[in-house]
């Protein structure tokens, strides 16, 4: 069909459209603020001076922002700054970032919008700017109503301008620069804003990173002006009970220094520097190197009972004024503040919601005090949204979330034994190993004080003796029937979680092939050997959850290989998906007594703890090895994988509740399995590659039971 007319037309934009971006990109008054800020740091200025006036009344008061940078022309007024979206300051398609006229600073602004700011703040705005080295001022009057009175376009609306001699920028500190006054308020100003814009002015810098050349000044005229004295950062984290600094690199490697601290418990006091690899398997896998990087991380902690704070802080106040209104994790480019991550409303980790979910290990925003620095010249893919709300959501922020929260949780994994310990000899842990801990010293205690009198003869002491270590099995008995049907049923859930959705894929595939097999209306007979084989994988695994659920005597006598082989068969379509070589040695069968779907469960964690750190590497390095084995009087079962290993981890750290070194992990696996191997009589070793043949490099755990009596 041949068109009758054709021709060129252009985009066109009502006045009305300066409100809508005015009022719609920029969040707040604080934002708004801090984007003029931030444009005086880009005009190479040393100082800039934030004045709010009688803000509480919004007929009378102003706002005024001064700056010393190097200022404009009368023509970079019109061209430049009346221009919306400029690419004065923009990247371009190599994403690399621009740097300031002078002091060869990187931008800090890109889109061309920051200065709608003023349009968020009052109704009437005047610029007065003196170009350095130049014997001028300019003044650009703007009346914001005018732009939502009219109905014509955006250039249709008049901005009135003039060049004067200079009457502002005359001192010495301001021999040229920007002034920027808003009047007309939108609204009047509370104690609480008033209070936010100063707190968030003196935060914009990170207290980390020498911007000495730059530095910000924030007068308060009004009669609501907060009594606020803001802390140095060096006062509060100095008093830090627990401390971690670290880099994580463009490979995805941290490095990080960790050090607890409490000066009346000197002897718990620890430090410690490691070497982590950052990428979380389930994003990273098969050795994929992050897009972001790298990343400078500095976290900080409290512990907040009464008790804790009056020992670290001397009284419970400190930390209300010092350290409360600071918490939360903040994030840093190039030495200044991006909003709104760390505010108060903003929980960008998801820290509340991980604390929620596990009380004991994770960290809630109010317990710490966090930066995160990054660089635009190492980072150009982390890229501002056009609202200033954030950075753009694509694959390299995707990365860069994953690597502060694996650190985060590598933080988190230091500081849980720290604090465990430190409420054991506090006295506020109980836990029912503690329980039974305690009450075989105090019964060995009273025993050994009773074969000391003199007074009683020995017939009496070995009544007395006899008495105590009956209450002492009686005791033991009692913990071991409440925890054995709890330990159960955790057991239960965890492992059944595990083949059941490797089932739900299988199916899911199986239907897939089948709705497409009928919907081409064509029989092919190898799709429907392909579902009939992801069905016999489907029922292969719930026939072994079938196995594994059924009651049996909780102690028989069996061969250890018999609950090997059902965890291999539970977890063998995981791991043939995953692309992970497995072989099962069993070099000398032998019997053990206990329950076999305990111990089925035990090794279903292993495999599981196995299989996720080793989606990291690349499908060729991908193996483990079960080994069933025995020496002198002891059965000998073993997992051992080319992942990488517990580090510098114990088998007491790993087996503790809720310690996790996953980012979203739950901390319960090899907790339960610690049971279950002391429920059989049995416990658990981290091995070395030379404590048994035929270790592979990466994570070996053991779980050692005694043999069956012949």
């Amino acid at each position: 069909m041949n068109a009758v007319k054709k021709g060129e037309a252009h985009v066109t934009a009502r006045a009305r459209l300066m409100l809508l971006l005015g009022e719609q990109l920029i969040t707040d008054e604080v934002a708004a603020i801090s984007e003029l800020v931030k444009n005086a740091y880009d005009a190479d200025a040393t100082k800039v001076v934030v004045t709010l006036f009688h803000v509480s009344d919004p007929k009378t008061g102003h706002i005024v922002i001064r700056d010393n940078g190097h200022g404009m022309t009368s023509n970079l007024v019109l061209s430049s700054w009346l221009e919306l979206g400029t690419l004065s300051k923009a990247r371009g398609t190599d994403l690399k970032p621009r740097f300031s006229e002078k002091k060869k600073r990187p931008f800090l602004g890109e889109k061309g919008l920051g200065r709608l700011a003023v349009h968020k703040l009052g109704h009437r705005t005047e610029l007065i700017t003196r170009r350095i080295d130049t014997d001028v001022e300019t003044r650009l009057t703007i009346d914001w109503t005018t732009f939502e009175k009219s109905e014509g376009f955006l250039e249709e609306v008049p901005v009135d301008w003039e060049e004067t001699s200079p009457n502002v920028f005359t001192e010495s500190d301001f021999l040229s620069g920007t002034q920027i006054t808003i009047r007309e308020l939108q609204r009047a100003w509370n104690k609480d804003m008033i209070e936010r814009t100063e707190r968030s002015l003196k935060a914009l810098k990170s207290p980390f990173m020498d911007l000495s050349d730059f530095d910000i000044g924030i007068k308060i005229e009004d009669d609501l002006a907060p009594v606020v004295r803001v802390h140095e950062m060096s006062e509060i984290i100095d008093k830090a009970t627990y401390t971690f600094i670290g880099e994580i690199d463009e490979a995805g490697k941290l490095e990080y220094r960790y050090k607890f601290q409490r000066d009346d418990y000197p002897a718990l006091s620890r430090e410690v520097e490691r070497r982590k690899d950052a990428r979380d398997p389930e994003l990273f896998s098969n050795d994929r190197k992050p897009i972001c990087g790298p990343v400078h991380l500095r976290f900080y902690s409290w512990d907040l009972s009464p008790q804790d704070q009056r020992a670290v802080l001397g009284d419970t106040q400190t930390y209300k004024e010092m350290i409360e209104p600071n918490t939360g994790i903040k994030v840093f480019r190039d030495g200044f503040r991006v909003l709104p991550y760390g505010n108060p409303d903003n929980d960008w980790l998801g820290m509340d919601l991980r604390r929620v979910r596990q009380f004991e290990e994770r960290l809630s925003r109010n317990q710490a005090i966090g930066a995160v620095e990054i660089s635009a010249k190492t980072n150009p893919r982390l890229l501002d949204k056009t609202d200033r709300e954030g950075l753009i959501d694509n694959e390299a922020l995707r990365d860069f979330h994953s690597l502060v929260q694996s650190a985060l949780t590598q933080f988190e994994a230091e500081r849980y034994p720290d604090r465990h310990n430190l409420k054991e000899v506090t006295g506020r842990l109980r836990d029912r190993e503690t329980d039974r801990t305690r009450f075989a010293q105090t019964t060995a205690f009273l025993s050994k004080a009773i074969m000391e009198q003199p007074k009683l003869d020995a017939e009496v002491k070995l009544q007395f003796t006899k008495l105590i270590s009956e209450a002492r099995e009686h005791f033991d008995s009692m913990l071991a029937e409440q925890e054995q049907p709890l330990l159960m049923a955790a057991s239960i859930g965890l492992t059944y979680m595990m083949p059941t959705h490797e089932v739900r894929r299988d199916i899911h595939e199986a239907l897939k092939i089948l709705r497409g097999a009928c919907d081409s209306k064509e029989v092919s007979f190898d799709k429907i050997d392909s579902a009939i084989t992801f069905l016999r994988q489907a029922d292969s695994t719930v026939g072994g959850i079938g196995r594994l659920m059924q009651r049996t005597r909780e102690e028989e006598v069996f061969e250890l290989e018999r609950p090997t082989k059902l965890a291999v068969q539970l977890m063998r379509y995981r791991m043939e998906r995953n692309l992970i070589s497995y072989d099962l040695e069993v070099r000398n069968p032998t019997k053990v007594a206990g329950s076999d779907r305990l111990i089925t469960m035990l090794l279903l964690n292993f495999l599981d703890n196995s299989i996720y750190w080793l989606l990291r590497n690349r499908p060729e390095q991908r193996k483990i090895k079960i080994i069933v084995d025995s020496k002198d009087s002891e059965c000998i079962l073993v997992v051992s994988d080319s992942g990488p290993g517990f580090g510098d981890d114990d088998i007491e750290t790993v087996t503790l509740p809720f310690f996790t070194r996953k980012p979203n992990g739950m901390g319960l696996g090899l907790y339960i399995a610690d049971r279950i191997a002391r429920m059989n009589r049995g416990r658990l070793k981290l091995l070395n590659t030379n404590d048994l043949p035929g270790l592979l490099p990466g994570a070996n755990i053991a779980a050692f039971f005694p043999k069956a009596k012949k």
